[in-house]
């Protein structure tokens, strides 16, 4: 017979009574498993109360477990039957034999944390580099009928209110530490705050409606914060999670972090993120001044279009966004590869807008695209395959008037 110790608190609902104690995520994980709910025959047959496992979900957080300030401050809800627990004086003991190990708790509430961890995870290391165990919070419920399962379940997650993705980005600038999501808020606050900036009161904070010092609702903005943030930090980081778990270890003076530095450094990096070597400079002001000119340049190429008072173009709105920022790589790329820049150059609105001309893509094609997701790639490739339009000699560019042309602006 194997067993589990784990100290444990007894509290009574009016639901019944249930426990709440502490165990190592080796050992929950080893003993739970979960159910879940199947169609047959278009009848819903109940054969378990919990959701299929979402792989990229199970695997966003893998990831996050292994940050340096991961936390479940939330309890794991399981059932056990009442023939495998024993509980007395603060201490609860499970008695099983090994080939019931597998299957002994019921997944109620957290199966995709609990997926989220494998040998690579169930330890950490502290800031003195000690390796610890991973501890999770657990409720259990011993010798409840599958209704009180379902109970628990229905209200656990229909109870859930989902936060806004802005706000998550929000808080990210109160952390101690850089990282890319931190750099990509400020510049969405410092661009939406400044006079004269093409996103001066454009981008939602919060992902709500401004109001000013009079009381009335601001009028123009069309970017949710968290679109415009998301979208930046792929020209800073492919791996943002693991540049801000570097940056935060070395903040903290992590020994294991000592000697480690920033991945992902190579050409074809760099050309995917094109901002990637200003962020670990710590030159955030030139991304900031980059991507200002080029919104600039689209805002003087097509104004009437950028106008957030025009309910008909998509270029104003988030589509027409995530296809700029997207084109922005392309961009950049072309200039410094024309010119020989290295990646901390600012590049001039002029030369932007010599860049965005070169496409000629008409203002009427902004009217034509329905402001849909999917658009967002139609529009990029609107602009991607037109580039240079007028400079190509058959299949080759004109390589030489290209260059001074960008060195004359």
């Amino acid at each position: 017979m194997a067993t589990i110790k784990l100290n444990a608190i007894q509290v009574i609902q009016p639901i019944g009574e249930f426990y709440i104690g502490v165990m190592d995520a080796a050992d929950l994980v080893a003993i739970s498993y979960s159910d879940v709910r199947k169609m047959k025959r278009e009848v819903e047959d109940y054969l378990g109360i919990q959701r299929e496992l979402k792989k990229p979900r199970e695997k966003e957080i893998k990831e996050y477990i292994s940050t340096l300030d991961a936390t479940f401050p939330n309890s794991i809800i399981v059932a056990i039957k009442g023939k495998y627990v024993a509980y007395e004086n603060g201490q609860m003991v499970l008695t099983f034999d090994e080939f019931e190990k597998a299957r002994l708790a019921k997944v109620l509430d957290g199966q995709h944390r609990l997926a989220g961890f494998d040998d690579s995870n169930l330890n950490f290391k502290d800031v003195g580099g000690e390796d610890k165990a991973f501890q999770l919070l657990v409720t259990i419920f011993v010798e409840s009928d599958i209704s009180t399962q379902a109970k628990v379940f229905a209200m656990v997650n229909q109870n859930q209110t989902k936060v806004n993705p802005s706000l998550v980005y929000d808080l990210e600038s109160l952390s101690v530490s850089r990282s890319p999501d931190k750099t990509a808020h400020q510049i969405a606050v410092l661009l939406n705050k400044t006079e004269g900036s093409p996103f001066y009161r454009r981008i939602k904070r919060l992902g709500v409606k401004t109001i000013d010092a009079d009381g009335h609702q601001v009028q123009g903005e069309m970017l949710a914060q968290a679109a415009f943030v998301s979208n930046l930090v792929k020209l800073i980081s492919p791996k943002p999670r693991e540049d801000r778990n570097l940056l935060l270890g070395k903040k903290k003076k992590f020994l294991s972090f000592s000697d480690k530095t920033f991945g992902y450094i190579d050409h074809r990096s760099l050309k995917r993120c094109v901002f990637r070597e200003c962020f670990i400079k710590e030159k955030d002001e030139v991304i900031a001044l980059n991507v200002s000119n080029y919104f600039e340049a689209v805002k003087r190429c097509w104004p009437e279009e950028w106008e957030s008072s025009n309910k008909k173009s998509v270029l104003n709105k988030t589509v027409g966004f995530i296809a700029l920022i997207r084109y922005l790589r392309t961009a950049i790329n072309l200039i410094r590869e024309h010119l020989n820049l290295d990646g901390f150059s600012i590049i001039s609105v002029e030369q932007f807008i010599f860049i965005l001309e070169s496409t000629e893509v008409p203002s009427e094609f902004f009217y034509t695209v329905d402001a849909v997701s999917k658009s967002s790639g139609e529009i990029f490739n609107m602009l991607d395959k037109n580039t240079f339009l007028n400079f190509r000699v058959g299949e080759e560019l004109n390589d030489v008037e290209i260059k001074n042309n960008l060195i004359n602006m």
